[in-house]
């Protein structure tokens, strides 16, 4: 729920508020407030505000939990900006100042207290108006440290684990890219770009076998530091209301930082982890394409795919300690059809993973393989 002002005036605002409820069966329920207030100031090129968000987490714990302790978690971001916006040149230039209270210490000596500041910036130069444009990105986020976002790594993880440990999200200081956009044809655009990333705290599967090898035991995280270079290319083309066809990939250069090992004793894991010779959980490169056909106004049909290197998976075995462990390539091939029955109904099917490749999504926790959908959508 909340309220805003209109348009027309040149003093905005917006404040706004919502519950969400996130259920870990026979473990917890966790309650989120997520609350905004947007002010903004507009004349013509020029504008400026600032924008307030602030989420509380409280926890209601099951029967069988009841001798765990779950402190209230708060996350505050203030992004003070200056925008300005002509025919050519469109510019947002601000600061994500983010704080989370309650639990953990990242980057503060000051306990419950952890304080993350990183850029927001865009700028875009159309120097030929819709032939060619120029423009820089650079943003980076503190990450909430939440059970629902702990338990979106991997559905399979601890939850304990989510509770108990202090930092269980992710901080990217800047993640920045440059890059132009060309139009040689009307129906073609052409965007190639590079970029680079730090990551402070990146999030790292680790898989724990048993120790009878019966198996996979638990997931649990693990967080390193590395920095990632980035070149990549999209393509997006039309055909009148016919053809539409997005296409894009990227290649991936990474450098880990020391990462001092949990065990000394054990030289293949000290080497993986201080060496940075791997970087665990990310493919070196990527790749999608999506192909819609519009065979009249009623049929339609489309093919969704997307493609990724092989990766790394940090695995605890038993007897012979922490290894890496390399996946197979990701090859997900979709396709689908939609009739639309009237302008506000319709009904879909879709097959995907059709070739049942089945990838790891991490080490032991594989993709569903070929599976059909049909459905039925309403606008209203």
């Amino acid at each position: 729920i909340g309220v805003r002002s209109t348009d027309k005036e040149p003093f905005q605002y917006r404040i706004q508020t919502g519950y969400n409820a996130f259920i870990v069966t026979n473990f917890a329920l966790e309650h989120q407030v997520k609350s905004y207030l947007d002010l903004t100031w507009n004349k013509n090129p020029h504008g400026a505000g600032v924008k307030i968000c602030v989420q509380n987490s409280f926890y209601t714990l099951s029967e069988t939990q009841q001798t765990q302790s779950i402190a209230p978690r708060h996350a505050i971001r203030v992004e003070p900006f200056y925008e300005y916006k002509d025919k050519h040149i469109r510019l947002h230039a601000g600061v994500n100042i983010d704080m989370n209270i309650g639990s953990g210490e990242l980057l503060s000596n000051v306990k419950n207290l952890s304080f993350a500041p990183s850029p927001n910036v865009q700028f875009e130069w159309r120097m030929m108006d819709d032939v060619f444009h120029v423009y820089a990105i650079a943003q980076g986020e503190y990450g909430v440290g939440t059970l629902e976002e702990y338990m979106g790594y991997n559905r399979y993880l601890n939850p304990i684990q989510g509770i108990k440990w202090d930092s269980p999200r992710a901080y990217t200081p800047v993640d920045a890219q440059v890059g132009f956009k060309i139009r040689p044809a009307k129906t073609l655009l052409i965007d190639i770009y590079g970029g680079y990333a730090y990551m402070h705290s990146a999030c790292n599967m680790q898989a724990e076998e048993h120790y009878d090898n019966q198996g996979l035991a638990y997931y649990s995280l693990w967080q390193s530091q590395f920095q990632r270079w980035k070149v990549g290319a999209s393509l997006h083309y039309h055909y009148r209301d016919i053809v539409e066809l997005n296409m894009g990939g990227n290649y991936y250069f990474y450098q880990q930082d020391p990462i001092p090992s949990m065990d000394p004793t054990e030289p293949h894991f000290q080497e993986n982890r201080v060496k940075g010779t791997n970087i665990f959980d990310r493919p070196n490169w990527d790749a999608y394409a999506r192909l819609d056909i519009h065979i009249d106004s009623k049929w339609s049909v489309y093919s969704e795919n997307y493609f990724a290197g092989s990766r790394m998976a940090f695995v605890q075995t038993y007897p012979d300690g922490a290894t890496a462990i390399t996946l197979a390539p990701i090859i997900s091939l979709n396709i689908g059809g939609q009739y639309a029955i009237n302008r506000w109904l319709s009904v879909y099917a879709e097959v995907n993973d059709y070739l049942n490749r089945k990838h790891d999504i991490f080490y032991g926790y594989k993709s569903q393989g070929i599976h059909f959908l049909v459905g039925v959508k309403w606008k209203f």
